[in-house]
């Protein structure tokens, strides 16, 4: 027979189950600041002097691309920061690094900036002049591009000097590894780029227009099609609501209410001429399916 539990040791068990409880939680909360500091140590401010280019980087910029860059970064910051190495060579966000380097630019020298990118002679001199004017001074930056320094991710194990296979690997990671924004964050964000001047578009962007869709995958680094879906539309037009599908089906239901109707009365013309009890069975069977279809 067990011995029964006195007060005495009821007492100490329940404060040894509430010390290790508390040990576990201690634990995890233990190795959450230790995942927050790790991860802080990945983020660094640096200067654009500070940032160096890689040996074996040969894409260049491109000058579109790095102005519309400019231009969302002008208005919602800089949320997808470049990705450097040990020794700050720049591993990947390259368009990125030269929007920066043209918004802290004096807006006299931001000619000069663009121009020697790539592409820079496709772009119509009018309306680039007036999207360059239209661009705010360095010092009414948000921080801390105002402070002359942006934020980039720090790969603290990669030397792309010693190893540039891993810098190329570590280079494809990070142009397609994205932070996943939810619903409330992409509406923030679309917010702010309408507030600033952009608008979602029909067709090609004409001169002068500020396009919502392209600025917004620019900003969370993401393909057409996704910022499309982000923002509602596919290809241009509203993805459909549920009251859009809702009266699709009710169109069909109806039509094939007009079908099974239209074919019963076929079928019970068949059943008083056929002749075959095994006819006039099938138009039977064949009738009462069709009722079916119509009560569904």
């Amino acid at each position: 027979m067990k011995k029964p539990q006195t007060k005495q040791a009821a007492r100490g068990a329940a404060g040894m189950l509430a010390g290790l409880q508390a040990g576990h939680v201690q634990a995890a909360t233990d190795r959450k600041l230790a995942g927050a500091a790790e991860a802080g140590r990945a983020v660094a401010l640096l200067t654009l002097d500070a940032i160096h280019p890689r040996a074996d980087d040969t894409r260049p910029a491109r000058a579109d691309h790095v102005l519309a860059l400019a231009e969302s970064v002008a208005a919602v910051g800089l949320l997808q920061p470049p990705a450097v190495d040990k020794g700050h060579r720049l591993i990947a966000g390259l368009n990125r690094l030269e929007a920066c380097k043209l918004l802290l630019t004096a807006p006299a020298g931001r000619g000069a900036v663009l121009e020697a990118l790539d592409g820079a002679g496709k772009l119509d001199p009018k309306e680039t002049k007036d999207r360059l004017n239209a661009l705010p001074e360095p010092a009414k930056l948000p921080e801390p591009l105002k402070s002359g320094k942006l934020p980039v991710r720090v790969l603290t194990e990669l030397d792309a000097q010693a190893d540039p296979d891993a810098a190329l690997a570590a280079e494809a990671a990070e142009n397609t590894a994205r932070k996943s924004y939810t619903p409330a964050e992409v509406a923030a964000l679309v917010d702010r780029l309408r507030r600033a001047g952009y608008r979602e578009t029909k067709g090609r962007p004409g001169k002068g227009d500020k396009a919502l869709r392209p600025a917004l995958g620019l900003v969370l680094g993401c393909s057409p099609d996704t910022a499309r879906r982000m923002l509602g539309t596919k290809k241009g037009r509203h993805v459909p609501t549920f009251s859009n599908p809702a009266e699709r089906m009710h169109r069909k239901a109806e039509a094939l209410r007009l079908a099974c109707k239209a074919y019963m009365d076929a079928a019970a013309e068949v059943a008083l001429t056929a002749q075959s009890r095994h006819t006039r069975r099938a138009v039977a069977i064949a009738v009462q399916l069709a009722e079916q279809l119509t009560e569904a």
